[in-house]
């Protein structure tokens, strides 16, 4: 008779617990700022080798890139800037030969007035659809840019950087990149 009394309030007690209203539900989003929300950015990229231009790979290249991702703005956390980071894909033509990108993106914005700088860091692999395992090579390329506003959701980026791709023949290329970019940002509001 115990034992079905003690499992009785057992249950009970859990379910006059878990229907209690938690307090963490009345907090607010960070993000109660309007220029929060999903980002793309497509760009037109050339670079020009630095080192031994005589390799495959090593002298110049020109591409589209484009980068989907969520710019988050943490005003609520007193930090008055924003910060980008997205996923990327795009081809690169180095001669008649193409290389396909995969990276992720990662910017700061310093500020969201109409001229804006910025800094950026892509990360990824370049993928040769010929030979996917001899030919395809990682890379990093941080830079930095501007940033100029022209409308609510529109912008025009110019940006320029350094592009180091390695492969697994520890070769290593080094470009002077630059980018000229349509930056699109869709607010996404919630409350």
């Amino acid at each position: 008779m115990k034992r079905p009394l003690i499992i009785f309030l057992c249950i009970l007690i859990c379910t006059l617990t878990y229907s209690q209203k938690p307090a963490f539900l009345k907090l607010q989003s960070v993000t109660i700022n309007a220029n929060s929300g999903y980002v793309s950015i497509t760009d037109v990229t050339y670079g020009y080798g630095l080192g031994g231009t005589l390799k495959p790979y090593g002298k110049q290249y020109i591409g589209f890139t484009t980068m989907h991702g969520y710019q988050l703005n943490l005003y609520g956390l007193n930090i008055k800037r924003s910060v980008i980071a997205g996923a990327g894909i795009g081809v690169l033509y180095y001669g008649a030969q193409p290389l396909v990108p995969l990276y992720l993106d990662f910017r700061y914005v310093w500020s969201l007035k109409k001229i804006s700088p910025f800094i950026y860091e892509d990360n990824g692999i370049l993928m040769n659809f010929d030979d996917l395992t001899g030919s395809t090579k990682m890379f990093i390329n941080p830079g930095a840019g501007i940033k100029l506003k022209i409308s609510g959701s529109l912008s025009a980026n110019f940006g320029a950087g350094l592009f180091v791709q390695m492969g697994p023949n520890v070769t290593r290329d080094s470009f002077v990149n630059l980018k000229v970019e349509g930056f699109i940002s869709l607010v996404i509001s919630y409350k």
